[in-house]
C-alpha cells in the first residue's frame, strides 16, 4: 500500500479542495466517524464485534457454538435496571443464519440468551474437578449472621481437633525433607551423575555391537525370555529342507533329456528292425506281406517288392 492510499485508509488525507471551513474530514465527505458501523445509528442500533460467553445450541439446526466465537452483532438498549442500563445483542449464526438475541442482566450480572438459541449445561463433581465446592447464597447469609456462627462453631473446633494430627505430621515430615539443602542438592547431583555415567557407558556397548540405539540393562524377565527361544541349527535346516524337498517331488521323474533320449532310442530300433526285415526279404526267407506288415509301409519301400512279384 502506497503513502497516499494508506493516508486515505487512515482518513488522514486531505484532499485540495477541502478547506477548515468546510470542517472535519468525516463531514467534509458526508459519514459518520464509525462508517459503515453506524449505518443503523438513527434508529438506536450500533454494530459491534459480539464474543460468544458460553457455549449455546442453535435453535435452528442445533449445532453447537462454543465459547469465544466472535459475531457482527446489532447493540442497542432495551431497559434499565435501577441506574444501570440493560443491552440487547442480535446476531445470526454461522451455521444456518438462525437470529440469536441474548441481553445483559446486571441484577446476576450475567448474560442471557432471549431467543434463538440455549444455553449448554455443564455441570461438574466437585469430587472429579478437585476443586472446593462454594457455599450458596443461602449458606453466606447464614455465616453472617452471629448465633449461626456460634451454633457451627463448636462443631468446626471439633473437625480441627481431628485434623489436626494428620496437618502436624505432614508439617514435620515436609520440614524434615526441606531442612538441609545443602545435603539434598548433594544427593540429587549424586544421582545425576551416576545416571549420566550409566548412559554414556549403555551407548558405548552399543556401538561396540553395531547399534544405533542404547540399549537398557539386563533383567531377569529378559534372561527367562531368551532362554525360552530355540534356534535351529544350519544343519537341522539343510535336513528339514531336503526332505521337504524329496517328498513333494514325484516317484515317476520326468525331465526333458531323458525324454529326448528315450525317443531317440526308439527311433534308432525302429530303423534297425525296417533293415533286418529289408535283408530277410532279399534272402527270401520272409513274405512281401510279413515284410509290409512289420515296417511303416511307407511308398518308398513297397516300390522294389512290386518289381520283385513281376
Amino acid at each position: 500500500m502506497s503513502s497516499l492510499a494508506a493516508a486515505r485508509a487512515d482518513n488522514f488525507y486531505y484532499p485540495p479542495e477541502w478547506s477548515p471551513k468546510k470542517g472535519g474530514l468525516n463531514k467534509f465527505h458526508g459519514q459518520h466517524a464509525l462508517r459503515e458501523r453506524a449505518r443503523k445509528l438513527d434508529q438506536g442500533i450500533l454494530i459491534i464485534r459480539f464474543e460468544m460467553p458460553f457455549n449455546i445450541w442453535c435453535g435452528g439446526c442445533n449445532s453447537m457454538i462454543a465459547k469465544g466465537v466472535r459475531f457482527n452483532a446489532e447493540k442497542k438498549q432495551v431497559g434499565n435496571y435501577y441506574s444501570t442500563k440493560i443491552w440487547s445483542f442480535t446476531m445470526k449464526s454461522p451455521c444456518c443464519k438462525q437470529e440469536i438475541v441474548i441481553q445483559t442482566d446486571p441484577k446476576n450480572t450475567e448474560y442471557v440468551i432471549i431467543s434463538g438459541a440455549q444455553q449448554k449445561t455443564e455441570d461438574y463433581d466437585v469430587e472429579d474437578a478437585e476443586t472446593l465446592l462454594l457455599p450458596a447464597d443461602e449458606e453466606r447469609d447464614k455465616l453472617a449472621d452471629p448465633m449461626y456462627k456460634l451454633e457451627h462453631q463448636e462443631e468446626d473446633l471439633k473437625k480441627k481437633k481431628e485434623a489436626e494430627p494428620v496437618l502436624v505430621r505432614l508439617q514435620r515430615l515436609s520440614d524434615s525433607r526441606h531442612s538441609d539443602d545443602y545435603a539434598l542438592n548433594r544427593a540429587l547431583r549424586d544421582r545425576l551423575r551416576s545416571q549420566k555415567k550409566r548412559v554414556a557407558e549403555e551407548k558405548r556397548s552399543a556401538r561396540k555391537m553395531g547399534l544405533g540405539v542404547r540399549l537398557l540393562p539386563p533383567s531377569a524377565e529378559d534372561a527367562t525370555a531368551a532362554a525360552s527361544v530355540k534356534f535351529a541349527s544350519k544343519f537341522e535346516k539343510s535336513r528339514r529342507d531336503k526332505r521337504a524337498a524329496i517328498k513333494a517331488a514325484s516317484i515317476f521323474p520326468e525331465s526333458s533329456s531323458s525324454t529326448s533320449k528315450n525317443k531317440l532310442d526308439l527311433a534308432v530300433k525302429r530303423r534297425n528292425i525296417k533293415a533286418g526285415a529289408a535283408s530277410a526279404l532279399m534272402a527270401g526267407r520272409v513274405k512281401p506281406s510279413s515284410w509290409q506288415s512289420a515296417g511303416s509301409g511307407s511308398s518308398r519301400t513297397q516300390m522294389p517288392i512290386m518289381a520283385t512279384r513281376k
